[in-house]
């Protein structure tokens, strides 16, 4: 009985960590875009950055921040799972005055959550270096990336840590505080120009 019990938690930790990913088929395995695909999808993301921005620019704190940063990316994410869980998204990176990076970012690890999370998912880079190694795909968070903001963050002057400020939106508004260890970005090549 207890092998049963084993095949059938398995079983439902795959579905369900493979649902989560399942919401963003746009990665790069699969078929190629054609144009207007290609061009399609970027006009979706673009769009989803600039509202996401004008959400997050209605808090304060965040306001001073965005207006100091280099540069943002913005991603639009889905997590789930029971057990093991996952999250990934699609998004783009963008500095004032620069192209549009498209990328994407995926995340792996074990905890008690079961069903999915849709939110927006928002970095603020304080200068271009560190700006330029996240969209070569080699920056890597370290020790928590955060940012104090909403009710949360009251009170408190928001401020990088790290040259990077982080802030997970949902349909309840900003949370701030996020640990963004472990979460990989990398560019999404059949989005961004050149073959796909």
């Amino acid at each position: 009985m207890s092998k049963f019990y084993k095949t059938i938690s398995a079983l439902l930790v795959t579905i369900v960590a493979a649902t989560a990913f399942a919401q963003h088929p746009d990665h790069d395995d699969g078929p190629k875009l054609s144009d207007s695909e290609r061009a399609e999808k970027r006009t979706e993301i673009m769009q989803m950055s600039k509202d996401t921005l004008a959400s997050l620019r209605k808090d304060a704190n965040a306001r001073d921040l965005l207006d100091r940063a280099y540069g943002t990316a913005v991603f639009d994410t889905t997590k789930g799972g029971f057990i093991v869980t996952g999250a990934g998204g699609t998004g783009v990176a963008t500095h004032k005055g620069g192209q549009p990076v498209y990328m994407h970012m995926g995340e792996g690890g074990v905890g008690l959550g079961a069903g999915l999370e849709k939110y927006r998912l928002v970095l603020l880079f304080e200068n271009k270096e560190i700006y330029d190694k996240f969209i070569e795909g080699a920056w890597s968070a370290g020790a928590s990336a955060q940012a104090a903001a909403g009710k949360q963050g009251a009170g408190t002057v928001a401020k990088f840590n790290n040259g990077v400020a982080v802030y997970h939106l949902t349909d309840k508004g900003v949370i701030a505080q996020v640990d963004v260890t472990g979460v990989k970005f990398w560019p999404a090549d059949k989005l961004n120009p050149g073959p796909a």
